[in-house]
């Protein structure tokens, strides 16, 4: 009899059955993932194939700002960008960004895979967007196309995009391109613009402490700004730079020596940075954004150089001795609005507020030329240095009234308070009011922007003169008949405000002086009598300029006239 042994179960059929049902379910899973995967990156290539990538190497066009002459009175946006060459770009500062921005830089073809697996991990542990794993050619895509919106989408956009950058350039190209478009706070965009305007150097000449500081400025421009947070800036650096002593990019002793080395800014005292700021602001309320930042504009304003410096230099004179002393300034032509300088703060570099426009402050006696004028307005006879019984043969509401009619906005309070003026109004409020009284009782329309012409000349806007009658000629010209002088200053009570006014007939000027959080004036009478002696200087020059103009009219038209006989 022979014995015939039984087949001994499989590998397989030792294998519970439900260990296999999931191992089919795995394999369709992840087959339907794998094909929604390829969809999602071939949706999302067909997306980013609709950008050119001409944009990534080309910059916004120059536009350029001009003073009321024709002069360059600075470059704004795209033209404040100085774009460099990779030769230009020192190998230290290649070291410190890719060290700080993207370690494989030179490894990945736009994306880190492992970094984004990393981050994707992080950020859903959070249960948050903590980490972002932006290569560095995924921020060029990010700041070339503006994709700024916080999302899923925007990242798989941004990824991308990357790869097709990568696709059409070159290492030391994407390199190039970053550096020259990134925004590195204070205005600069560019790393030559930004290693000029912190530094006064080219960017071939930065050193290690300086390429570091400016790579940690990179991920919080204005946080990290030198000129906005010096320590948070200078802490930036040293992590860069103990970043690159950690990788072997520089060695443990270059780092404590880098680590010591002393900040040195380009001190930045330009007389037009006000001027600058204000014009933006113009702009940016009369463009779309995306023309404003396409670029290619020339802007004709109405500041007039040598006033506007004229105006810097007399109010770094004023503040000087009074650490924390603020100030701000609007003059105004007021024959035609346009206005001629305008001081935002003591320090238009360290402080964003713009005091000329936005800051309300009590007048105090200084509204007592105003009041004349609303009284002889009303038929009434004004009674020098007695406001409150001049201000009681008005209405009731009727100098509130007349106050908003010039210009000033207010808050107001009413009766004999309003009478001792207390109610509050900006600079350019209050020069407007005074442009009433220079003007024969009409109030211009006040404008910073004269013209705007597009890339190939069009004219996208041009300001004319315009003006509305608020005041009779005779009740605006009665303050001086009265008071017998265009200058009036006085430092008001308990707030603790200076205010120098002068009401000429080529320019209206008015001047604040005072702390952001009132607090007792120093000085109070030597400030008053500085004030009123700037603001009395600043329409002289006004006038000297009329009259030069005027001759050199004359003296045109008498050789035409020449000429024609002859």
């Amino acid at each position: 009899m022979t014995w015939q042994a039984e087949d001994e179960p499989g590998l397989w059929e030792q294998i519970p059955p439900w260990v296999g049902a999931l191992w089919r379910i795995f394999l369709r899973v992840s087959l339907v993932a794998l094909v929604l995967a390829i969809l999602v990156g071939v949706g999302y290539w067909v997306m980013a194939s609709r950008y050119q990538m001409k944009e990534v190497v080309s910059m916004p066009e120059r536009t350029l700002l001009l003073d009321r002459t024709g002069k360059e009175l600075a470059a704004i946006h795209g033209s404040r960008r100085r774009l460099i060459t990779r030769s230009e770009i020192p190998n230290h500062l290649v070291k410190a960004l890719t060290t700080r921005e993207d370690k494989d830089f030179f490894k990945h073809g736009g994306v880190h895979l492992r970094g984004v697996a990393r981050a994707t991990l992080r950020n859903l542990t959070d249960r948050r967007v903590s980490q972002g794993a932006s290569t560095i050619t995924m921020q060029l895509a990010r700041n070339t196309f503006e994709l700024r919106q916080m999302s899923l989408h925007r990242k798989l956009l941004e990824m991308a995009i990357a790869f097709r950058i990568e696709a059409n350039y070159s290492k030391d190209e994407i390199l190039t391109a970053y550096l020259n478009r990134i925004y590195f706070g204070s205005g600069a965009f560019g790393i030559e613009q930004a290693s000029q305007s912190y530094f006064g150097k080219k960017t071939s000449d930065l050193t290690v402490p300086e390429a570091a500081l400016l790579v940690g400025i990179i991920r919080a421009p204005h946080d990290f700004s030198p000129r906005n947070d010096e320590e948070a800036a200078l802490r930036e650096r040293d992590e860069v730079l103990r970043r690159m002593a950690d990788d072997g990019q520089i060695t443990f002793e270059q780092r404590d020596q880098y680590l010591q080395a002393p900040l040195h800014l380009l001190p930045l005292r330009e007389s037009q940075t006000d001027a600058i700021r204000c014009v933006r602001r113009h702009l940016n309320e009369l463009l779309d954004k995306n023309d404003f930042l396409s670029g290619g504009l020339t802007t004709t304003s109405t500041i007039d150089p040598e006033i506007q410096k004229l105006a810097r230099d007399g109010i770094d004179e004023l503040v000087a001795p009074f650490p924390n002393l603020q100030a701000a300034l609007v003059a105004i032509e007021p024959s035609s609005g346009a206005i001629r300088a305008v001081i935002t703060a003591r320090d238009p570099d360290s402080s964003q507020f713009n005091r000329a426009f936005d800051t309300r402050r009590q007048l105090g006696p200084v509204f007592q030329p105003f009041l004349y004028a609303f009284s002889a307005e009303r038929g009434r006879l004004p009674i020098p240095d007695q406001p409150i019984q001049t201000a009681r043969q008005l209405p009731k509401g009727e100098i509130e009234r007349l106050a908003r009619r010039i210009g000033l906005g207010g808050p107001f309070t009413s009766g004999d308070e309003l009478a001792r003026g207390n109610l509050q109004a900006t600079p350019l409020e209050v020069a407007t009011a005074l442009t009433v009284l220079s003007n024969e009782g009409e109030k211009p329309t006040t404008y910073l922007v004269q013209r705007l012409l597009d890339s190939e000349g069009a004219v996208l806007f041009e300001q004319k003169p315009s003006a509305k009658l608020v005041l009779d000629s005779f009740a605006a010209e009665s303050p001086f008949d009265i008071t017998k002088k265009r200058t009036w200053s006085a430092l008001n009570h308990p707030a603790n405000d200076l205010w120098a006014l002068h009401s000429g007939e080529e320019l209206a000027v008015a001047l604040w002086l005072g702390f952001d959080d009132p607090a007792d004036l120093p000085s109070a009478d030597l400030l008053e009598n500085g004030a009123s002696a700037l603001v009395s200087a600043l329409s002289r020059i006004a006038t000297v300029q009329a009259e030069e103009q005027a001759a050199e009219e004359a003296a045109q038209k008498a050789a035409l006239e020449f000429e024609s006989t002859n």
